[in-house]
C-alpha cells in the first residue's frame, strides 16, 4: 500500500492508542507520558511489529519533543532562567561521573561508537521532567525551578558534546561557530520576536495569522539549530522563553499551542521511542537492564552528591535530576538512522532510557511526597461559581464608565436597566470613538449599545466556553432566574482559568 495512505492510518492508531495509555497510566498512578512509550514498544518491531516507521511518522513525531519545550520555555516552568555559578558546578558532577563510568561500561560489553552511545545514555532529559514537574503542580516551585536549571544544563551539554562525537574532525570548528552563531542570534535578535511577531498581527487580518506566525518560528529555530550542529529542541526551549511574555497577554494562543502540542506531537514522540525497537529478545534485556542499572546508580549519585552544593534535598534532587526519555531518546533515534549504531544497540539503550523513565517518576513521587496532579477533563462539567461583578446603570456617565473600566483593568462593561437586568454592553473602542468633552454629558443609554449574551448562574463552564465561541464577544452576563445580574464574565478571564489545566 502507498506509503501516505498507509501512514494516515498508522498515525492515527498511534495517537489515539497513546492517549489512551496515557490515560491508563494516570489512572494507575504512574506518570501519563510513559505509557505511549510502552505502545510504541508493543505495536512496533519490539513485541507485534504491526507498526512500522517510515519516513513521515518519524517526521511527525520529531516535531513532539520541539513543541513540547517550547511550551516549557513559554509557560511550564516558572521564573527567570539563572544559571547561577553553583548550579554549573553541580550540572558538571552530573554529567561527568556518569559519562565516564557509561563509557567505560560499553567499552567492557564491547559496544561499538562508546562516545556517541553514552551522550544519550547519561544525559537528563528536560521534556519528560517537565512533565513530571507540571504533573505534580511543582513546575514553578523553587525545588522545581532549581531541579529544572540542573537539567537544562546537562541537556544542552550533553547535546554539544553529542555534537562534537558525531562530527567529524574537520568539521568541528564549523559547527562550534554554528552554535556560538545561534546563541548569538536568540540572545541579541530573539528579543524582537514579540515585536516582529506584534507589526503581524497588527497588520494581517488573516484568520489564526498569529499561531501560524509563532508555529513558523519554531520550526526555522529549529531548522536554524539543525543546520548549525545543534539540537532543534533545546533552540525551541530558548525560543519559547523569549516570547515569553507575549504570550502571556495572548492566553487564547498559548492554549491553541498547547493543544496541537499535547493532543498530536507530544504523544507521538513518545510513541516513537517505542518503534524503533527491534525484536526483543534475551540479549536485549539482559545488556539493558545492566545499561539501566548502571545509569540509575551513577546518574542518582551524582544527583545526591551535588545537592549539597545548591542547598537542596539530596535523595529528590538524585531522582529529578536523573528523569530520561526525551532529547536523549532523539539523540539516539539520530545515532540509528545517521549509521553511528545498528538497531539491536538501540533497542538495548531505548530499553535502558525507558526502565528509567518509568522507575524514576515513581520514585521521585513517592519520595517528594508529590502526588500527580489530576488534570480535571472533568472541570468544564462544574458550575460557574464566584464570579466578579462589575457594571454600569443606564443612566451612569461615560466619565463614570470609564473609571470603572480603568480601575478593573476592562475590555468592556455591562450596562443595566433600572431593574438591574442587562441590556448591553459598551466596549473600549466604542468609547475611544466618543469625543472626551462629551463624556460628562453623555450616559450609556445616550449610546447604540452592542447586544450582550446571558448564561443562567447554573449553567456550565462548557455552556459559556461555547457561548464565545459562537457570539465572540468579550463579556456575558450571568443572570439569576429573574434575570437579573449576578456576575460578569471575560472571555480573557475565563481562557486563563481553563489554561491552568
Amino acid at each position: 500500500m502507498n506509503i501516505l495512505i498507509i501512514s494516515l492510518l498508522y498515525i492515527g492508531v498511534l495517537l489515539i492508542a497513546a492517549k489512551l495509555a496515557e490515560e491508563g497510566f494516570s489512572r494507575i498512578g504512574l506518570i501519563p507520558f510513559l505509557g505511549p512509550i510502552f505502545i510504541g514498544i508493543i505495536l512496533g518491531g519490539g513485541v507485534l511489529d504491526i507498526i512500522r516507521i517510515n519516513p513521515i511518522i518519524s517526521f511527525f513525531t520529531s516535531l513532539g519533543i520541539i513543541f513540547l519545550l517550547f511550551i516549557a520555555g513559554a509557560e511550564e516552568i516558572g521564573g527567570k532562567i539563572e544559571f547561577r555559578k553553583k548550579l554549573m558546578i553541580s550540572s558538571i558532577i552530573q554529567l561527568t561521573i556518569p559519562l565516564i563510568i557509561i563509557i567505560y561500561l560499553l567499552l567492557y560489553l564491547d559496544i561499538s561508537n562508546p562516545l556517541i552511545l553514552s551522550v544519550p545514555l547519561v544525559m537528563t532529559s528536560v521534556g519528560p521532567l517537565t512533565r513530571l514537574l507540571t504533573d505534580l503542580g511543582i513546575s514553578k516551585s523553587e525545588l522545581g525551578e532549581t531541579i529544572f536549571y540542573q537539567g537544562t544544563l546537562v541537556e544542552i551539554a550533553s547535546v554539544i558534546l553529542f555534537s562534537i562525537f558525531s562530527s567529524p574532525i574537520q568539521r568541528l570548528p564549523l559547527m562550534i561557530v554554528g552554535v556560538i552563531g545561534l546563541f548569538i542570534f536568540l540572545a541579541v535578535l530573539g528579543s524582537k520576536f514579540a515585536k516582529i511577531l506584534d507589526k503581524i498581527e497588527e497588520n494581517i487580518n488573516t484568520r489564526e495569522i498569529e499561531l501560524a506566525t509563532v508555529i513558523f518560528s519554531i520550526l526555522l529555530v529549529g531548522f536554524i539549530a539543525e543546520i548549525v550542529g545543534f539540537n532543534s529542541a533545546i533552540a525551541s526551549l530558548f525560543l519559547g522563553y523569549l516570547l515569553r511574555d507575549y504570550l502571556k497577554e495572548r492566553t487564547d494562543l498559548l492554549i491553541k499551542l498547547k493543544g496541537i502540542t499535547y493532543g498530536l506531537f507530544e504523544p507521538l514522540f513518545f510513541v516513537s521511542i517505542g518503534l524503533y525497537f527491534a525484536k526483543i529478545n534475551y540479549e536485549i534485556l539482559e545488556i539493558g537492564l545492566i545499561l539501566f542499572s548502571a545509569i540509575f546508580i551513577t546518574k542518582f549519585l551524582s544527583g545526591y552528591l551535588s545537592a549539597k552544593i545548591i542547598n537542596v534535598e539530596k535523595t529528590v534532587n538524585g531522582l529529578g535530576t536523573s528523569v530520561k526519555g526525551g532529547v536523549d531518546a532523539s539523540l539516539l533515534i539520530s545515532a540509528l538512522t545517521l549509521g553511528y549504531i545498528d538497531s539491536i544497540n538501540y533497542s538495548i539503550s531505548a530499553l535502558a532510557i525507558s526502565l528509567q523513565a518509568l522507575i524514576i517518576p515513581v520514585l521521585f513521587k513517592v519520595k517528594s511526597g508529590y502526588h500527580v496532579k489530576k488534570e480535571r477533563k472533568a472541570f468544564l462539567e462544574n458550575a460557574l461559581g464566584n464570579l466578579s461583578l462589575v457594571f454600569s446603570t443606564c443612566n451612569e456617565s461615560l466619565r463614570e464608565i470609564i473609571r470603572k473600566i480603568n480601575e478593573n483593568d476592562l475590555t468592556a462593561i455591562v450596562i443595566v436597566n433600572n431593574e438591574m437586568s442587562p441590556i448591553g454592553y459598551v466596549s473600549v473602542e466604542d468609547l475611544l470613538e466618543i469625543e472626551p468633552s462629551l463624556y460628562e454629558k453623555l450616559t450609556a443609554c445616550d449610546l447604540i449599545l452592542r447586544d450582550l449574551p446571558r448564561i443562567n448562574k447554573k449553567e456550565k463552564i462548557r455552556t459559556a466556553l461555547r457561548k464565545f465561541e459562537e457570539t465572540r464577544v468579550p463579556i456575558i452576563a450571568v443572570v439569576d432566574d429573574e434575570s437579573k445580574i449576578v456576575g460578569t464574565l471575560y472571555e480573557k478571564e475565563l481562557l486563563k482559568y481553563i489554561s491552568r489545566f
